[in-house]
């Protein structure tokens, strides 16, 4: 799949094939096409909250199945 994906704060998102994930029994895996990149995903790549996420980081929490 393609993603964006951000190695260290305040770098460039660069768009990368990566492997599909894998899901246990209790998951659902849906096929988004695209995904927006809002503020707070901007905000988790400048490093901004208190609670850093871990790198590399794949923005874009706001898909929808």
């Amino acid at each position: 799949m393609k993603a964006a994906v951000i190695h260290q704060f305040k770098a460039r998102l660069e768009i990368q094939q990566r492997d599909i994930p894998s899901i246990a029994s209790h998951e659902v895996l849906v096929k988004i096409h695209a995904c927006g990149v809002c503020h707070t995903d901007l905000h988790a790549c400048h490093g901004d909250w208190p609670v850093k996420p871990k790198m590399p980081l794949v923005p874009g929490h706001e898909g929808v199945g």
